[in-house]
């Protein structure tokens, strides 16, 4: 099935030391094997399907923001595929060992042949939002992923976050 592909939603959010400036960071996620909630063949060209998948993916290594650690991810992706190739768009919301939430929206494409994945997918992901102490955070990234014959992934996260510029105080008035 072509849809194998989405292990690749491991959740492309890398995060490290929370600093005002431009941080790289990195790290590995694993991903659990999609669950598809329906697919359906296009019937316009051979191999043309579009699907729609969830998936659940844990941190192997953890990206670190403010002290806080990246646990896990909850995705779901729009999956549309032909015989050469897939491309996948979806969101997914994470969850920092503190609790805090982070939202993010992915694209990814992958190269395919016999409804399988040939060699790693490729996505970006943009950070659309967070919660708690992180909230105000931009970040994007790539992630390249490698499907394993079981339906997991596991997938390696680059990229650069910023924290928002505090906030100037306001000014005290003058007194007499």
């Amino acid at each position: 099935m072509k849809l194998k592909i989405l292990g690749v939603l491991c959740f492309a959010v890398a995060f490290a030391t929370v600093s005002h400036a431009q941080t790289k960071v990195s790290g590995t996620v694993n991903c659990s094997k999609p669950d598809v909630a329906a697919s359906v063949d296009v019937g316009d060209v051979a191999g043309h399907s579009m699907a729609l998948l969830k998936t659940t993916c844990n941190w192997t290594q953890p990206m670190e923001i403010n002290g806080d650690h990246t646990k896990q991810d909850a995705l779901v992706m729009s999956s549309e595929s032909w015989a050469t190739r897939a491309v996948n768009n979806g969101d997914g919301v994470g969850t920092l060992d503190n609790g805090d939430k982070f939202y993010v929206t992915l694209h990814e494409t992958a190269t395919m042949k016999d409804g399988q994945p040939v060699g790693a997918v490729h996505g970006t992901w943009v950070m659309k939002g967070l919660t708690g102490k992180v909230k105000g955070i931009t970040g994007k990234g790539t992630y390249t992923s490698t499907p394993n014959a079981d339906g997991t992934s596991t997938a390696t996260v680059e990229g650069e976050y910023s924290m928002p510029a505090a906030k100037p105080a306001a000014a005290k008035p003058a007194t007499k």
